[in-house]
């Protein structure tokens, strides 16, 4: 975006601040605006016919959510949670109208977002087609904490996720998250806290995943 488009977008914005365990909607809310996370995470919540809502990814500082059903011009889709206290940038869906008819390419920044956050779906997808949970577990932890590419290999990175929502996001039991975090807590991969866990060699789990064996 331009430096100009980029005022207009900030200046639209208001401050949200959330607690642990709130949400700012949930599937089936009107239309509404689009959040950009300033601080804290949010876990992305979807509905599965025959396990009710499932979190299936988390999202971090810097990235945009809500964009779909403004592009599709329905209800909202997902549910998101904030994973820990966190603080989001809303742009209401009148300013985003105002906006997206004016000189600032507000449509193109929608469409980027649509683009990216399906690339992070088909990621999601591609974690649970893999067959061995172990490295199942690898991949979401990988995706989660931003380490799906080799942008921040050497980035230590800690996430608010607890055993419970892992097992949703990987599709695994809680006895095989807590026996696959302890060896790669060992290992020295990654340090499990009390509602966090922290990836500390992403480049050792990524070794690992894409190992034959």
């Amino acid at each position: 975006m331009s430096a100009d488009s980029q005022r207009l977008l900030l200046d639209a914005g208001q401050t949200r601040s959330y607690q642990t365990g709130e949400f700012t909607h949930h599937i089936g809310d009107p239309l509404g605006g689009v959040h950009g996370v300033l601080t804290g995470s949010f876990g992305v919540h979807g509905q599965n016919l025959t396990e009710g809502i499932v979190m299936g990814h988390i999202f971090r500082s810097g990235d945009w959510f809500g964009e779909g059903p403004i592009v599709r011009q329905r209800r909202r889709m997902l549910t998101f949670r904030a994973m820990e206290h966190s603080t989001t940038l809303y742009i209401p869906l009148p300013a985003l109208e105002r906006l997206m008819q004016g000189p600032g390419n507000l449509m193109a920044f929608l469409m980027d977002l649509v683009a990216h956050n399906s690339e992070l779906a088909t990621h999601a997808i591609s974690d649970l087609l893999i067959r061995r949970a172990d490295k199942r577990i690898a991949a979401v932890l990988l995706r989660v904490t931003g380490h799906h590419d080799d942008s921040r290999v050497a980035t230590p990175v800690e996430c608010a996720v607890t055993q419970l929502d892992l097992a949703e996001m990987a599709n695994a039991s809680r006895h095989t998250i807590n026996t696959v975090l302890k060896r790669f807590e060992q290992s020295g991969w990654i340090r499990v806290g009390y509602g966090h866990i922290a990836v500390l060699d992403a480049a050792a789990l990524r070794r690992f995943l894409i190992a034959e064996n």
